[in-house]
């Protein structure tokens, strides 16, 4: 049985055990993590308030944590089963040294500052995390890192499983988990969570023809010095 240091080497078996050690590792550390996020983002009272409309918004809400699909389920269901698929590489010896761990660790990195870079936009529509055009909160400092790492383990892991690196229950739990956040990540889409920013239409009305009544719409044929305020002598004389 697969544990912490005890694993059937790669180029003998590529049945790899699963380890209910690993998994709670893994299950403990996803859960401290997001508990974390959550405390950051309840304790900061510079956000505005859950589902009030974002100030120069066209009536967007302001969304919360528990409103997005891929953070109250995704991260919550498939990031640990993503996760652990890439723990268990790490502790059975299946990854390449140091290389590969340090590719791991460059490909977070772009991912979390394509994502910064993406969220301080004008168009990204402002949350939790990123709450006005240019800003970060203290709950998007740390989710961003989680964001990065948890992207790049499914990746790294998703090669490896195309390789047949590993088979068995770990595997079918991996695809169990990238699965169900796909299906939260199309949850987003539809649900408008992902919309862009929309601006408020702040322009101003077209000016009223000051040759149109403003009754009967059409353009004044008589200049009756008493038919003023828009409205022709016509229909001035048929009101009075």
């Amino acid at each position: 049985m697969c544990s912490l240091t005890i694993c059937s080497p790669l180029p003998k078996d590529s049945a790899m055990d699963f380890s209910w050690t690993i998994f709670a590792f893994v299950l403990a550390g996803n859960f401290a993590w997001i508990g974390v996020m959550f405390l950051a983002q309840q304790l900061d009272k510079s956000l505005p308030p859950r589902h009030s409309v974002i100030k120069g918004s066209a009536g967007q809400k302001f969304l919360y944590m528990q409103d997005w699909y891929t953070m109250k389920y995704g991260d919550v269901i498939a990031v640990p089963l993503i996760a652990n698929v890439y723990v268990h590489l790490v502790a059975c010896d299946r990854i390449l040294p140091l290389i590969e761990p340090i590719a791991l660790a460059l490909l977070a990195l772009v991912m979390m500052v394509v994502g910064i870079e993406s969220c301080l936009g004008e168009n990204h529509k402002p949350d939790q995390g990123f709450p006005e055009i240019g800003k970060i909160s203290l709950q998007g400092r740390i989710h961003m890192p989680y964001f990065g790492i948890g992207w790049s383990m499914g990746i790294f892991s998703l090669i490896h499983a195309c390789f047949g690196h590993f088979t068995g229950p770990v595997l079918w739990l991996g695809i169990f988990g990238g699965v169900f956040y796909l299906g939260c990540l199309v949850a987003e889409f539809k649900s408008g969570n992902f919309n862009p920013f929309k601006k408020e239409n702040l322009a101003e009305p077209e000016p009223t023809d000051p040759t149109k009544c403003h009754t009967c719409g059409h353009t004044f044929t008589d200049q009756n010095p008493d038919a003023g305020g828009g409205v022709c002598g016509s229909c001035w004389a048929r009101s009075h």
